[in-house]
């Protein structure tokens, strides 16, 4: 018993000793020194301090001595708008498998760099074409040099690999929308209507009656273009979650894009549209419209709208009638 109660106090003694230590106070203004560090002595060959050249044939070569110095500019590429080139990761994440926003009349082109096909890249069209129109980039520069444009060229041939080699797989998205556009016949006319929305953009647009109305369908889809998609059809609802009733209408689709504006953006490439008369539709009150489409990559339709989205984008993809 004598023996644990010595060991016992030794114990609390030395905790006591601790503590003490820990409760130390220093003088304002007398900060004691930081521990030694080992590795504050340590000093590498001079050697190892100089690093790799960059491989000009790299997408790290490509946008250190390319991208970030004939298109990184002031009012160019600098964040103000895709690609942005500011960065060597920004230039990669805005580039490969990233849609054209702003096409060729024929919208012949889905990315503006697709790995291993150059043909299709619509970076390589944009850095060498002839169009006077269109204009070849760097706009505000001296063009590229043969050498730097086959130094794309091989990198995009090569699979576009990414800074530390390694090439993208391509996603696998739905078909999506960028909104539609809608024109009244009136005489021999056709007038715009889908922006007469009584004041909200996704309120639903007014059209007369009586009257045959063409609505166009903005769709782009990640492999396929608008033409090559399949199951396409249109239906018209009062309920705009419930399109099961509805009559299936197949859309018209053209192999060859007509560009319009919107109010979400100039000049989108439109290949699908439905006429109907506006007689057909019942008056004064929201008619929906949904659209079915499929790409070969996907088993079922893909509806546009979906019944899962946001109220206003239903009440978007809607129309009244005048009565």
């Amino acid at each position: 018993m004598t023996k644990r109660i010595l060991l016992l106090l030794s114990i609390c003694i030395s905790i006591l000793l601790v503590q003490m230590a820990c409760k130390k106070e220093y003088v304002p203004g007398n900060i004691p020194p930081a521990p030694f560090n080992p590795f504050d002595t340590i000093h590498y060959p001079h050697h190892l301090l100089n690093a790799s050249p960059i491989d000009s044939n790299s997408f790290v070569g490509i946008h250190a001595y390319i991208f970030a110095k004939k298109c990184a500019n002031p009012g160019c590429h600098d964040g103000h708008f895709d690609p942005d080139f500011r960065t060597v990761q920004s230039a990669y994440s805005t580039l490969v498998y990233q849609h054209v926003t702003k096409n060729n009349l024929a919208g012949s082109f889905v990315y503006r760099v697709k790995p291993g096909d150059v043909a299709n890249s619509w970076l390589h069209e944009r850095i060498t074409t002839i169009d006077p129109v269109l204009g070849r980039m760097p706009l505000y520069d001296s063009m590229l040099s043969a050498r730097q444009i086959n130094r794309i060229k091989n990198w995009i041939q090569a699979g576009a690999p990414d800074i530390f080699g390694q090439v993208s797989l391509p996603t696998n998205t739905i078909p999506q929308t960028f909104g539609i556009v809608a024109f009244a016949q009136v005489g021999s006319n056709w007038v715009q209507v889908d922006t007469i929305r009584g004041g909200s953009t996704f309120n639903p647009m007014l059209v007369p009656n009586n009257t045959n109305l063409k609505i166009w369908f903005g769709v782009y889809d990640d492999v396929q273009t608008p033409f090559q998609l399949t199951n396409l059809f249109v239906k018209f609802s009062s309920n705009p979650t419930d399109f099961s009733a509805s009559t299936a209408y197949p859309l018209t689709v053209q192999t060859t894009p007509t560009y319009f504006s919107n109010v979400f953006g100039a000049n989108k490439p439109y290949f699908l549209s439905y006429t109907v008369n506006t007689a057909s539709l019942p008056n004064n009150q929201p008619v929906y419209y949904q659209i079915s489409v499929q790409d070969a990559d996907h088993a079922t339709p893909t509806l546009i709208p979906s019944v899962g989205n946001q109220p206003y984008i239903l009440s978007y993809f809607s129309l009244i009638v005048a009565p």
